[in-house]
């Protein structure tokens, strides 16, 4: 006849099972945000530099403007700068 364990030794059993468990869901909840984090921040950087280049040719010349339309080329305004005087 096998004599019933103790129930403090079924308690601390028990306890460390839950302990165990919960170390193994928090690093594993560790791992997950870590992943995503550096998942994000690789899309972020791949975003990023193909929307760097804003600079277009135009067919006059190969002159270049901005993506607002400024600088040399651009429709903005006139095509020289001037001091103010004559």
């Amino acid at each position: 006849m096998p004599h019933p364990e103790d129930p403090a030794q079924l308690r601390r059993r028990g306890l460390h099972r839950v302990r165990v468990i919960t170390a193994v869901l928090s690093g594993a909840a560790v791992v997950g945000t870590a992943a995503a984090a550096v998942a994000v921040a690789g899309a972020d950087a791949a975003g990023a530099s193909s929307s760097t280049s804003t600079s277009t040719s135009d067919n006059s010349g190969g002159s270049l403007q901005g993506p607002s339309g400024f600088g040399p080329g651009g429709s903005s305004g006139g095509s020289h700068a001037s001091s103010g005087g004559s």
